[in-house]
């Protein structure tokens, strides 16, 4: 049996969604066998990617091929998987190129973890912030959108005075796929009717917008089909003992780069269930371990890989999400585009 990390619905405050990595849980509430961590991975949940906008990867045959099963028994894990709370629901975000917006995660180390909480929550208040991830001890990532280059350097900027780290370090990208179509009206009002219920039959969404169910089908194909929308499973795992979520950051020597990457995901693919191992950025790993030794052995593999430069490992506390200002920003194109074709 494999135990893997996931998200647990802290609470809310100030509109803002919190969710801790903690142990989680699934099997009716156990643990998830590879079957399901397999499927997990397959799913992905993290809203951005070159193939983020390739919907297929949601569709339980196409998953089947992928783990080596049948696509009847993926479909039932994957029921399985939300009845038991461990997916709570699929949302869809617009493709972040149709708001004008880019996105990027930055490493920063607080000077005591006694003022880490107060430097967070004054991060947070900074406008287009998306995510806030807290780390044991002084580090945390913030992970912000921005208009353009000079925007971004602004915003990080004034994310070092009010962190008082004057050496950030890239964490990723929010990499998002290519599109060429604009949204009409109709297509932003759509994207609000399933926002926190991706897979609403889109007959109810019809009649909630009073357009026929024919016209809602083919503006919802044509945005899948061009990568204008994303969907991805909110993850909301129960607590079980034993697992605790870690990200291993690589630094391969420069002229090996792919080389040592690649042993260095075939050393970990059994309790990895994300990579980022693309520039910009870092080369990062997200594993599931059951103690907190086992982390720090992770740590240990991967800095005597071959051709390893360093490793660096950060035990995941808690993620912040700070998404309501999509919803604003498809409020905000709602009215920009009334009255236009549809």
């Amino acid at each position: 049996m494999i135990s893997t990390p996931g998200y647990r619905r802290a609470g809310f405050r100030e509109g803002r969604e919190f969710f801790s990595l903690q142990p989680l849980g699934h099997d009716g509430i156990g643990n998830l066998d590879e079957l399901d961590f397999k499927i997990f991975k397959s799913v992905e949940f993290r809203p951005f990617g070159p193939s983020s906008g390739d919907l297929s990867r949601l569709n339980p045959w196409v998953i089947a091929k992928k783990v080596g099963a049948d696509g009847n028994t993926v479909k039932l894990r994957l029921d399985k998987m939300k009845k038991s709370g461990f997916i709570r629901y699929f949302q869809i975000y617009p493709n972040f190129r149709l708001l004008g917006m880019y996105g990027a995660a930055y490493l920063f180390h607080a000077r005591d973890v006694l003022e880490k909480h107060d430097v967070i929550e004054k991060c947070s208040l900074v406008d287009g912030v998306t995510e806030i991830h807290n780390f044991i001890g002084t580090d945390f990532c913030i992970d912000f959108t921005y208009s353009d280059r000079n925007d971004e350097g602004r915003r990080l900027e004034l994310f070092r005075r009010l962190t008082s780290c004057e050496s950030p370090e890239r964490f990723y990208e929010r990499v998002m796929p290519p599109v060429e179509i604009a949204l009409s009206n109709v297509d932003w009002r759509i994207i609000k009717a399933l926002r926190y219920h991706a897979f609403k039959p889109l007959s109810a969404v019809a009649k909630e917008l009073g357009l026929s169910a024919k016209t809602v089908r083919r503006r919802f194909d044509r945005m899948a089909q061009n990568n204008a929308i994303i969907i991805v499973p909110l993850v909301n795992p129960a607590d079980i003992p034993n697992t605790i979520t870690h990200v291993i950051l690589l630094y391969p020597v420069p002229e090996r780069w792919e080389e040592v990457l690649k042993v260095a995901m075939e050393e970990f693919k059994d309790t990895c269930f994300m990579a980022r191992t693309s520039p910009p950025g870092n080369a990062m790993i997200c594993l599931a371990a059951r103690t907190l030794a086992e982390t720090e052995e992770n740590l240990i593999k991967a800095r005597r890989l071959d051709g390893m430069r360093d490793a660096k490992l950060l035990i995941l506390r808690e993620i912040t999400e700070y998404t309501q200002w999509i919803d604003s920003a498809i409020d905000r194109k709602i009215s920009e585009r009334a009255g236009a074709d549809t």
